[in-house]
């Protein structure tokens, strides 16, 4: 009875492991391709058709589906990512990989050009002290995203076309890229603070 009991263990515990996760690049690519292109389109051919409600509505829009991404990544991923296994945090991060890869970075640009376009259009003085302020912050989440969060998606991404044998390399860096999204969404609520002003002409 003990060896079956055991054996049986032995199987059960063989078959809970999750096999290496190999990600096939190509359904990757057909998922994030049109994440990345899509906000970059819909921008130009804003721009090209000079019209500013458009232009403030799309960027409007573009910061609110950025902030409310950076939103969900930065709290209630991170805290459900707490409380999971390095293989299951490993298998969503594969989820997230064109979500975070291609479409944060291109909804990141839109928004941020998007916005330069509004101020240029509403002939705003580049030297406003609320605009360098924002300017600051902008530049803040520039670097952020492009110098540290890009690079770390890119090294998520490689890793996960491998097989994902390196499951703690995944994990850490998905969660410090949860974290930064957090960091983000702190900095976002700074620019918006800002922009009330600017909405409505009252002084902070």
């Amino acid at each position: 009875m003990t060896t079956e009991h055991g054996s049986e263990s032995v199987a059960v515990n063989a078959s809970s492991k999750m096999v290496p996760y190999r990600a096939d690049w190509s359904k990757i690519m057909r998922r994030g391709l049109p994440m990345l292109f899509v906000p970059v389109v819909l921008l130009v051919l804003i721009l090209l058709s000079r019209n500013f409600y458009f232009l403030e509505y799309f960027h409007a829009v573009a910061g609110s589906i950025w902030t409310g991404i950076d939103l969900f990544m930065g709290i209630f991923i991170s805290y459900i990512m707490r409380g999971l296994k390095p293989e299951q945090r490993t298998e969503i991060a594969t989820r997230l990989t064109p979500v975070m890869l291609f479409f944060m970075p291109a909804i990141a640009t839109a928004t941020v050009t998007a916005g330069i376009y509004v101020a240029l259009s509403l002939k705003m003085s580049f030297f406003s002290p609320y605009l360098v302020a924002v300017g600051i912050i902008v530049i803040m989440m520039i670097l952020v995203g492009f110098v540290i969060f890009l690079p770390n998606e890119l090294r998520i991404f490689l890793e996960i076309v491998h097989g994902a044998k390196n499951v703690k390399k995944i994990v850490r860096l998905t969660m410090i890229n949860l974290n930064l999204a957090a960091l983000m969404l702190v900095l976002q609520i700074s620019v918006i603070l800002m922009m009330a002003h600017f909405a409505t002409g009252v002084p902070l």
